[in-house]
């Protein structure tokens, strides 16, 4: 896998394992240890995990965008946990120069209205936009998408097709209503007075511990291979960061 300290600028792909921590005032609760690169599939067996160790689930969740999937979020609704997880775009969206460009785009298909009991979209100059297919996509974890088509019926003509799109027939657009939906749920915890607190001091949390763990401590490598004793050899130094915290 690609590390974060690349020493030799080159992008060279090297032997690793990815960390999951759980933490709580600093304190790791659950570790687990991947040989994936991405952080959204870690989250299942870091959640079974979990519930392996303390026979329940969290209440709640946060984690970064590296972690805002639909499979995932669908995960979270399941096990009935509350997440404050973010998806790729979310702190785009909430800078000031991503809220100017979403007032500046209202050709953009997010601003579509969208008829949810007929299931069509209206185009800005009032036109219909018909569903015209919808395919299912699988994820690497095997994890099943549906994403619909929309069409205008005719954009020739259209004195606003220049700015509208691009494209040399009429207008298609692309929509997972699934994702969208667990997106606005996230959104709104996310933006709350409690999802605020939430996102704040996970920044306070889980970062320092890692931090401590390899600046402080100078752990950096793994010393063994495989991964049975990788995961023993992070055992010991989470058990020795937390005897560290409880007796400072």
């Amino acid at each position: 896998m690609r590390m974060k300290e690349d020493h030799m600028k080159n992008g060279q792909l090297k032997p690793g394992y990815n960390v999951q921590i759980s933490s709580e005032d600093q304190f790791i609760l659950n570790y687990t240890l991947h040989q994936d690169t991405n952080d959204i599939h870690t989250l299942r067996p870091h959640l079974e995990n979990y519930e392996y160790l303390y026979q329940n689930l969290p209440e709640t969740l946060t984690a970064d965008a590296g972690y805002g999937s639909q499979e995932n979020y669908e995960l979270l609704s399941e096990k009935g946990i509350k997440g404050y997880v973010k998806f790729n775009t979310f702190d785009k969206e909430q800078n000031k120069a991503g809220k100017k460009r979403k007032e500046k785009a209202p050709f953009h298909r997010d601003q579509l209205y969208y008829n949810e009991k007929e299931d069509h979209y209206v185009c800005p100059m009032g036109q219909r936009m018909e569903k015209i297919a919808q395919a299912t996509k699988t994820t690497k974890s095997g994890y099943r998408q549906t994403v619909s088509k929309y069409s205008a019926k005719n954009c020739n003509g259209c004195p606003i097709r220049n700015v509208c799109f691009k494209g040399k027939y009429n207008r298609v657009i692309e929509r997972n209503h699934a994702l969208e939906h667990y997106k606005q749920k996230a959104r709104e915890h996310l933006l709350s007075e409690l999802g605020e607190i939430k996102r704040r001091k996970r920044t306070a949390d889980v970062e320092p511990v890692f931090a401590h763990i390899k600046s402080n401590r100078n752990f950096k490598r793994f010393t063994h291979r495989g991964l049975d004793k990788v995961e023993l050899e992070f055992g010991l130094h989470a058990l020795a960061h937390n005897m560290r915290k409880k007796s400072a």
